[in-house]
């Protein structure tokens, strides 16, 4: 494939899952252009030139010959098309780099997310931020929190810069979203995770959340207040960050 655009204006074709709003996906075109300096513009995955970020893996067709940055499986047992013909940059975490062939970076892309908007002045003590689909998240910690806690419910789908900076904004983060779970870190501010029976029965479970904890080297634990060791992040930011400057070199060079 050549990526070279002599007339200096035509996006490149890259998937991201785009079936909802959903600030945490949603951030895929924004890092892209940020970190690799290469715009984007939303394709179908057969049509697609990078796919990045998201549960997005089993989606790639056979002999897909594209640029994987940070995607990951769903589910542990979801088939994955054989992907030699693909230049893996970065997969989201080590159970689901399993069977791949190839040196790449372990990490979500979304650790880089604190960039785009910048360190947050403290406005909240809690942020509760659920999962796109959990409608129970809110109302039990808003029933659980005393009132001397001020408390921020943070809409995942809306804007992605807002989420992003109202995150930074709370002092702790309780959520059913894997993305709360990696801006919160990339903002080193203490997250808890929660989950619901929905998302355990139809998005992802526990995997994603196991995939990227193993990441950064950190167990998985549910209910408990956790910031993860600030090196193993840094370390992981370093290696997703020199992961978009292969792929922007790359597109450069055609």
């Amino acid at each position: 494939m050549n990526f070279r655009d002599f007339f200096g204006a035509k996006p490149v074709k890259a998937y991201w899952w785009d079936g909802a709003p959903n600030f945490g996906d949603a951030l895929a075109p924004l890092l892209l252009e940020r970190f690799a300096d290469v715009k984007v513009e939303w394709g179908t995955v057969c049509h697609s030139s990078i796919v990045s970020i998201g549960s997005v893996l089993d989606h790639l067709p056979p002999l897909w010959d594209g640029y994987v940055v940070g995607s990951g499986k769903l589910f542990e047992d979801a088939h994955v098309h054989n992907m030699t013909n693909a230049t893996i940059l970065a997969i989201r975490g080590p159970l689901s780099a399993r069977g791949l062939k190839g040196s790449f970076a372990l990490g979500d892309p979304g650790l880089l997310a604190n960039e785009l908007v910048g360190a947050q002045e403290k406005q909240w003590s809690i942020g509760v931020l659920p999962h796109w689909q959990d409608k129970d998240l809110v109302p039990r910690f808003q029933a659980l929190i005393p009132d001397r806690y001020s408390l921020k419910v943070i809409d995942p789908q809306d804007d992605p810069l807002t989420v992003l900076r109202q995150i930074g904004a709370c002092h702790k983060i309780v959520t059913s979203s894997l993305h709360g779970v990696i801006v919160a870190d990339a903002f080193r501010v203490p997250r808890r995770i929660e989950m619901s029976s929905l998302m355990v029965k139809k998005y992802g479970g526990t995997f994603k959340f196991r995939d990227y904890c193993a990441s950064i080297h950190m167990n998985f634990e549910v209910g408990k207040l956790a910031t993860p060791h600030r090196g193993r992040v840094e370390d992981v930011q370093s290696a997703i960050f020199d992961a978009y400057q292969e792929l922007g070199a790359r597109l450069k060079n055609g």
